[in-house]
């Protein structure tokens, strides 16, 4: 039956979790200290906080994480930080954070991103209740801090099934809001170095190996919007960087050529080709894949 829809995974022996977050020289002090003080709101603390320093920080940003320090201590966090020779990247960075988490469950934070106080109780109940789950996002607003705009939605499947299709086109989980099993991160290979999908890239391989995934329909973190808004400018490094990573999803048969090439057009290709030509090879495209089941 419900079974052998999922791999099974050792039933959490408990629910306590470790936050894990990494920063480095280019972020701004302001955002940086709201992301900490939202975790120190949560309704349902964090034991443990994890913090990779990627890179030589400078003064401002060092000074925030001594006082903050001391104040998750007052909370009975115990605050580990690592710092890296050089900047390393998120997804390096991470997977040195990962090993020093000593709970199973680990929480992402983004360094600039602000968190409901409710965010981990709702996350760790949902684990409570769900054997096998191995990981589970949340919905989240977008917002401008430069532009005021009102913040936007931006929602992401909650089905096992519609996380699937979903993924084959674009990332189905908002990185900042996932908490996860460690040991099932661990199992598929960490965060690997593909610039720009470290994040994505794992889900698929979470996906790939039938793990149980997640999100909640609720709204849960407030995101500082698009990091990578510098490298979606640069159009041609941007679409080298999305056209590998589809070769990388062709590669482990989570996409078919089809999708592929589809992918490539739409997601990277559209900064580069004019519209009228895209929306012709999207009708051809549209045609084969139906035949081909896709």
């Amino acid at each position: 039956g419900m079974q052998s829809k999922y791999r099974q995974i050792p039933k959490l022996t408990s629910t306590l979790y470790t936050g894990l977050m990494s920063v480095y020289s280019r972020e701004e002090p302001e955002l940086f200290e709201k992301a900490l003080e939202s975790i120190l709101m949560q309704t349902c603390r964090p034991t443990y906080f994890v913090l990779v320093k990627d890179g030589a920080l400078g003064k401002e940003l060092n000074e925030i994480i001594k006082n903050q320090r001391r104040r998750f201590q007052t909370f009975n966090i115990e605050f580990i930080e690592i710092t890296n020779r050089e900047n390393y990247g998120l997804g390096r960075s991470l997977n040195i954070g990962l090993k020093e988490c000593p709970t199973e469950l680990v929480a992402r934070f983004d360094s600039d991103d602000i968190n409901f106080a409710e965010r981990m109780e709702k996350t760790i109940s949902y684990y409570s209740s769900t054997p096998d789950l191995a990981v589970l996002g949340t919905q989240i607003y977008e917002f401008d801090n430069k532009r005021n705009d009102p913040p936007v939605i931006k929602s992401v499947p909650r089905s096992l099934n519609c996380i699937r299709n979903k993924a084959r086109k674009r990332n189905p989980f908002n990185h900042m809001s996932v908490t996860f099993r460690k040991s099932v991160i661990e199992s598929v290979g960490g965060y690997q170095n593909v610039s720009l999908f470290e994040d994505y890239y794992l889900w698929v391989r979470v996906i790939q190996n039938k793990y149980r995934v997640g999100n909640l329909n609720d709204v849960l973190v407030c995101a500082h919007v698009d990091k990578y808004f510098v490298y979606k400018r640069g159009g041609f490094s941007y679409f080298k960087k999305e056209s590998f990573f589809q070769y990388l999803l062709l590669k482990l048969n989570f996409i078919n050529k089809p999708q592929f090439l589809f992918n490539i057009l739409t997601r990277g290709g559209s900064r580069l080709i004019p519209k009228r030509f895209l929306m012709l090879i999207y009708r051809k495209l549209r045609k084969c894949s139906y035949v081909n089941g896709g």
